[in-house]
């Protein structure tokens, strides 16, 4: 069974649809999911309080990071703690996972720069950002649960 953290960035319940979307296309294919909202210290609460607070263990277990980005800069608090984060692994533990970012508007042409940011920062510790992926959909969601079956299914 494959393993797909989804990790997303939402002051709107936008992004965390798109972020849900991902999950439910993973489940769908059969993977496991863990679900991790990056906020800043008393930030409100979107649509469920419970997906929890990202720990080096999630990555450990992830075979796909999936991370969701709202803001299109990089220099976000939400941003800074997930980079910490990434700092403190030993890269040795990350060889042949795999990373797919996006932005607010799910699925687009070209990377944010929190996108960009974001993936160097998977890249330094020894997981690899994937290309866009690509999904026939019309629906914004639709596409999104493509893309999530799609890393779901995919064995590394």
């Amino acid at each position: 069974m494959s393993h797909v953290l989804v990790v997303f960035q939402a002051d709107t319940e936008q992004t965390e649809q798109l972020a849900l979307a991902v999950g439910v296309g993973a489940v769908e294919s059969e993977a496991g999911i863990r679900l991790r909202r990056l906020r800043t210290p008393g930030a409100v609460e979107v649509g469920h309080k419970g997906y929890g607070t990202l720990r080096e263990a999630d990555l450990l277990w992830a075979d796909t990071v999936v991370v969701g980005l709202e803001d299109e800069r990089a220099g976000t608090e939400e941003l800074d703690g997930f980079r910490v984060i990434l700092k403190e692994i030993d890269p040795t533990q990350m060889k042949g996972k795999r990373a797919w970012t996006f932005g607010a508007a799910g699925i687009a042409s070209g990377k944010t720069e929190a996108q960009r940011i974001v993936e160097e920062s998977l890249l330094a510790v020894g997981i690899t950002p994937l290309p866009s992926v690509a999904s026939d959909a019309s629906d914004a969601t639709e596409r999104m649960k493509d893309v999530g079956r799609q890393l779901g299914r995919e064995q590394i």
